[in-house]
């Protein structure tokens, strides 16, 4: 993905651009606003030099004079203007700040439905993405918030059109010098603008290695791998690796992040002589006469109203550090809508009911060159059970992902009673499925939630609940809870409380049978019980079974003696269908399922025996 030349410039016009989506009434108030306090200190200045050129005049008159009363005019005038512009900017900088805020909120909105979107996962680990994702994360940091921007904006947007005023004051004075002042607060605003852009660039360019850096801060402070840090007194090796990639990171920042001396030279130079050349003229002219004192005092105040522009202050920067993850967030939102799916095919309300087939199929994880999955052809007809076994690494998770639609295969297709799951809404499928993978999440919610997020619009039904908590042995122990279903499965709540991992097995394998309860009609069970013993694992793929008779039910292990009473079992090796059939089948073949089932077996007779070790 190419950057913008001036990627903070590019930053700054998508912020205008997203402004009156939010709200085209309150964006051009703040427009309006922006162009009333530019011009009122504009008019003050006007006033007050004509005021100051009028008051020998009006004092040589007299109190009742023409004079003094254009004097007086002109006070009241300036006074008025002050006033309006003290109250209008009160308005203006709440108005920025409210829309900065909702635009924050509206970029964290297509954020997270930028990345939710994809039907798939690929995009979570694909480093283009994930380096977008992390800038565009930095929403909320201090100096990186779009709201920063919308504040710096409203600050600069009066600033610039003062500038361009008082410009044209001068130019009134010498045409050369106002277009010399016309040009150069902008030239100067865009070059400042670069370099923030450039400091930004890096930070997008080291996005991949502080990932690493931050991944390592986040292992010492989190509560998972804490045991294995302090058993293995890891902490030192942590910290001192931490420190050093840190500091590379930092030297990296500091050589690169600085505002180049070139750059700042040629900009205070360019001030230094227009400011030189501006000033001399103005003397140069009222003392020749060439001016009046009230014009030189109009002329005068227009060259200090020049040095109130923002460029290369804070206002600036966070208009560049603000404007940064915007560009981000819609890249990323872009690249995200590009990939969608669409559907071409309608599935039957009644799929699957005669087979789901895997034609063909050819499957590698994105960004590598090795197929896990190779030219697999597997039927697998409705209503019955299905074992798949194999080593580790045979293909067997990458499979259930394959029909899951975490992933789409790299060649081949995937069928529910004859239709492409390609075509299909992958919405629509996965409402006939029910799945529970062996790194199923720990949600810190309450026990309803975790069981319920199968089918979280009938949370309320408690019946149903306990319908499928009964076949996991759990109600008792949900029941002996402090807040029984209500109660939040995390140390972290106060009031909540912790599961050993089996219990989470448990509360996990009821959330899969929730669903079937809701309607799903294919159940993935992939390592489910990888936590319990072999024993425990067998009655459990037993009990399993039996519960979801008649249902199309496909069941990974690598414990081959667990699975015998599936209907079918296929082994898998090297992402291909070496055996299938049923347990006494496979059996007689005397294969590898036949050898492995043996030796399993045999291991867990050894267990068994009085005195063996355990």
């Amino acid at each position: 993905m190419t950057s913008p030349r001036f990627p903070t410039i590019h930053g700054v016009l998508q912020v205008v651009r997203l402004l009156p989506g939010i709200s085209r009434s309150r964006t051009a108030f703040l427009a309006a606003t922006s162009v009333l306090i530019a011009a009122l200190p504009l008019g003050t200045a006007v006033t007050t030099g004509l005021l100051i050129g009028l008051i020998p005049e009006a004092t040589a008159a007299g109190p009742d004079s023409p004079e003094a009363r254009s004097a007086y005019l002109l006070l009241a005038a300036g006074s008025i203007a002050l006033l309006l512009n003290r109250l209008i900017d009160n308005f203006h900088r709440a108005g920025a700040q409210n829309l900065g805020r909702e635009l924050e909120l509206l970029l964290q909105d297509r954020l997270a439905a930028a990345v939710a979107r994809p039907v798939s996962i690929a995009h979570l680990e694909d480093d283009e993405v994930l380096a977008l994702l992390r800038v565009a994360r930095q929403l909320g940091m201090d100096y990186i918030r779009p709201e920063r921007a919308v504040q710096g904006l409203a600050a600069i947007a009066p600033q610039f059109l003062t500038a361009f005023g008082s410009s044209i004051v001068l130019a009134t004075f010498n045409i050369w010098i106002g277009l010399a002042w016309f040009i150069a607060w902008p030239a100067i605003f865009i070059a400042m603008q670069y370099e923030y852009g450039r400091v930004g660039k890096t930070v997008y360019m080291q996005s991949t290695e502080m990932r690493e850096t931050e991944y390592l801060r986040d292992l010492a402070i989190t509560a998972a791998p804490a045991k294995e840090l302090r058993v293995w007194d890891m902490m030192p090796w942590l910290f001192a690796r931490y420190d050093r990639m840190w500091g590379e990171r930092l030297d990296q920042a500091n050589r690169n992040e600085r505002i180049r001396t070139r750059t700042a030279v040629g900009v205070i130079g360019a001030l230094l002589v227009l400011t030189v050349v501006s000033a001399v003229a103005l003397v140069d002219a009222g003392l020749a006469g060439l001016v009046g004192f009230g014009a030189l005092a109009v002329y005068a105040i227009a060259l200090q109203g020049m040095f109130n522009f923002s460029a290369f202050d804070d206002v600036a920067a966070f208009v560049s550090f603000g404007s940064l993850p915007v560009p981000k967030v819609l890249a990323l939102d872009a690249q995200l809508k590009a990939a969608e799916r669409k559907a071409f095919a309608e599935l039957p309300a009644t799929a699957p009911e005669r087979t789901i087939r895997f034609e063909n199929v050819d499957f590698a994880y994105p960004g590598s060159d090795t197929s896990v999955i190779e030219g697999l052809e597997l039927e697998i007809e409705a209503g019955t059970s299905l074992a798949i076994v194999g080593h580790n690494g045979a293909g067997k998770t990458s499979l259930v992902k394959l029909l899951s639609g975490l992933y789409a295969p790299t060649a081949g297709t995937i069928t529910a009673d004859g239709t492409d799951l390609a075509d299909v809404d992958p919405a629509a499928w996965r409402t006939r499925l029910s799945a529970l993978f062996q790194d199923f999440t720990r949600y810190q919610l309450s026990v309803r939630d975790n069981i319920t997020l199968g089918a979280p619009d009938l949370a309320d039904d408690t019946d149903r609940i306990w319908k499928a908590c009964e076949p996991m042995g759990i109600r008792t122990l949900i029941e002996s809870l402090p807040d029984g279903l209500d109660t939040v499965l995390s140390g972290e709540f106060e009031g909540g409380t912790d599961l050993s991992g089996g219990q989470w097995q448990r509360i996990a394998l009821a959330r899969a049978l929730f669903a079937v309860q809701a309607g799903a009609k294919v159940l993935i069970l992939d390592e489910p019980a990888a936590a319990l013993d072999v024993r425990a694992e067998a009655e459990l793929y037993e009990r399993f079974l039996d519960i979801t008779a008649g249902l199309t039910t496909i069941v990974i292990s690598h414990r081959f003696s667990t699975v015998r009473r599936a209907d079918r079992i296929v082994v898998l090796d090297g992402g291909k269908s070496v055996e299938d059939g049923s347990h006494d089948e496979l059996m007689t073949l005397g294969g590898s399922y036949a050898e492995a089932f043996t030796l399993q077996a045999n291991r867990l007779a050894r267990t068994a025996l009085p005195g063996a070790e355990h």
